[in-house]
């Protein structure tokens, strides 16, 4: 049978009917009431009816799945517990108990249980023995303080993940490790959340909304909170939230009580079938089988479940199949978070100590108050109040006035300047020493570079311009003047100073990599690293690192949560790494880096190659505000001797 026609419903943006097609918009929550709009379905006259059958035993959700290339059905009991049966319905394996939901992870050889107990409103996690027909019990998550109201299981990476939505509007996700769950990252949704199922195939997480209709988020545990709104609405139906949805190897099915079909929801559009007969469906659970997706239904008018076959089948290749990276690195140790949740923490620079290496300092930018300095466990030492601080630099031997100095220098959007910090080694303190004025109007990037006659600071503006000022130092105070000033076509930020080669390495964000020397006048620069492929914009923070004598520029590839590599001598990109998270450290993965920077110089014996510092745009496991993560140099370096050219 040819899949049936699709049919249209209604799309909604805030409080208007849509009659034509357009694409799902995907939103960060902060702009949800402005952007309500649904995925499309293609405008047809019918929908398609079907015959549903129905099943012989009670319960509240009926789940089918495929053991041994054979049709089986599970079915979930808030009376009789969990029931597993073939494909004719005779019971070959039940679970005693009070479940209200349940959903199935099939992985590895691995049938996987995870069940929502109605008695401790907790999650059970069981593992099917297809040798013995037994549910093994192998974890349990808790419930806090509010009940747990649908749960989801799916893979991340190597990581078993259960998510769950509460009765307070949280969801939360966690991973199975070793004999415990470690929780990963919460985002709130709001109240009404009815049903979970995870997509890993397309990397996306739907939750079934009773008051809105169906929410679609990055499966992604280092995501942030952003979704788009699956909405539909069908002639007479005021309302329509969603309270059911099921998942087949990336194609979608979901159900509302208040709508008389079922729709199905696969490569950006939605077709809805018509089950004959009067029900009001609450549950869906889906299966492909036989190039067909079976569904499970339950029938909130009936109390009864139905089983049905839709002719659609899954989407033969990902949607959001994305690259993989060319190496995995891990941090060692991260910072205390910045004071306030929101984009905060922004960019880091090491001012080092070469008497007392593990003295060294991280000092990072916080936009929202300041500057904040961490020893090299992550631990804050202090923070000044110093207004929006967006990009810092640091040069620690500028020998000037008969005396070397190790100065900060920080671009402060809230003051239009250029703010310079004394670095005092002694208490390890930055203490405030001047403001440069400057001609920019919306401050951003900064890098500092050093040469024969001095240190110069190079701040950019959001419009492409920059401005090159020449510090001076008497009576304690820094000073500065313009010497130069140049332009990129649009918004750059992220900038590093190859102080030994007179060259600047700078970003155009949705470009890529310009490189232009800093010992002639009006240089030629050139574009040496375009964001397309492996790398993708926007192009935020970079940082100069050396292996075996030669010099690597480190890019931060904020598209994709990765860094690119490439190789000075001939702008060659050896490859991207991502930086994953370290359960047994605690440490989670990192995402949307703004700024990073490298050095590798020795800074003791557990850092013997250097250290590589990002910030993390979405610090999680659990979820807290933004921070800064720091991984050895030593991974780094291997990661480049094993891409480079042989």
């Amino acid at each position: 049978m040819a899949d049936a026609a699709p049919r249209f419903s209604s799309l909604i943006l805030l409080t208007i009917s849509m009659r034509f097609n357009v694409k799902k918009q995907h939103t960060p929550l902060a702009f949800l009431f402005a952007s309500l709009l649904c995925a499309p379905g293609k405008v047809m006259a019918d929908t398609a009816s079907i015959d549903a059958t129905a099943f012989s035993i009670e319960g509240n959700q009926l789940t089918p799945l495929v053991i041994n290339n054979q049709l089986h059905y599970l079915v979930t009991s808030e009376t009789r517990g969990l029931i597993l049966t073939g494909k004719d319905q005779n019971i070959i394996s039940t679970l005693p108990g009070h479940f209200s939901q349940s959903d199935i992870l099939q992985h590895n050889g691995t049938l996987t249980v995870a069940a929502l107990n109605n008695d401790t409103y907790g999650v059970e996690l069981y593992r099917y023995n297809t040798g013995t027909d037994e549910f093994e019990k192998q974890q349990s998550l808790q419930a806090d303080l509010a009940d747990i109201e649908a749960l989801c299981l799916s893979v991340s990476g190597e990581h078993l993940t259960l998510t769950t939505a509460d009765a307070t509007g949280q969801m939360k996700q966690h991973w199975l490790a070793d004999d415990h769950f470690v929780e990963i990252r919460t985002v709130n949704t709001g109240p009404g959340i009815k049903s979970c199922q995870a997509d890993v195939q397309n990397g996306y997480v739907y939750l079934a909304d009773e008051n809105t209709g169906l929410w679609q988020y990055d499966h992604h545990a280092e995501a942030g909170d952003g979704r788009s709104l699956i909405l539909t609405q069908h002639p007479g139906v005021t309302s329509e939230g969603v309270e059911g949805v099921g998942q087949a190897a990336g194609l979608t099915v979901f159900v509302s009580p208040d709508a008389p079909v079922v729709s199905v929801f696969r490569n950006d559009s939605i077709s809805e079938f018509k089950i004959n007969g009067e029900h009001k469906w609450e549950a869906v659970r889906a299966a492909p089988f036989n190039n067909k997706t079976v569904i499970g239904l339950y029938d909130d008018d009936s109390e009864s479940l139905f089983t049905a076959v839709l002719p659609v089948s899954a989407p033969q290749t990902a949607i959001r199949r994305a690259q993989p990276a060319d190496g995995h690195l891990t941090a060692f140790a991260q910072t205390d978070p910045v004071a306030r949740f929101g984009d905060a923490a922004d960019d880091p620079a090491i001012w080092y100590n070469d008497k007392t290496p593990e003295s060294s300092v991280i000092i990072g930018t916080d936009k929202k108050s300041g500057l904040d300095l961490y020893d090299l466990s992550g631990r804050r030492l202090q923070h000044l109040n110093a207004g929006r601080l967006n990009n810092v630099d640091v040069r620690s031997r500028w020998q000037v006035a008969g005396q070397e100095l190790a100065i900060a220098a920080a671009s402060n959007r809230t003051t239009r300047t250029v703010d310079i910090f004394l670095l005092d080694p002694a208490t390890r303190n930055a203490v405030p020493a001047g403001k440069l004025p400057s001609q920019l109007n919306d401050l951003y990037g900064l890098c500092l570079y050093q040469h024969t006659n001095g240190v110069d600071v190079l701040v950019n503006d959001t419009d492409g311009s920059y401005e090159r000022h020449r510090l001076s130092f008497e009576n304690d105070k820094v000073t500065g003047k313009i010497i130069d000033r140049f332009t990129v076509p649009s918004q750059p930020e992220g900038c590093v100073a190859d102080d030994e080669n007179a060259m600047l390495y700078y970003g155009e964000e949705d470009a890529g990599v310009w490189k232009r020397s800093l010992d002639i006048s009006n240089p030629e620069p050139s574009l040496i690293a375009k964001a397309d492929g492996a790398v993708k914009d926007d192009i935020e923070g970079m940082g100069l690192f050396d292996v075996d004598g030669e010099r690597y520029l480190i890019v931060s590839s904020q598209g994709n949560h990765r860094y690119a590599v490439y190789a000075i001598t001939d702008n060659h990109l050896l490859g991207t790494f991502d930086i994953v998270p370290d359960l047994e450290k605690g440490i989670d993965g990192v995402s949307e880096t703004d700024g990073l920077e490298t050095m590798s110089l020795p800074f003791g014996e557990n850092l013997p190659d250097g250290l590589l510092v990002v910030q993390d745009g979405h610090n999680v496991m659990p979820s807290q505000q933004q921070n800064f993560k720091l991984v050895s140099g030593s991974s780094l370096a291997e990661f480049i001797r094993r891409h480079r050219p042989k």
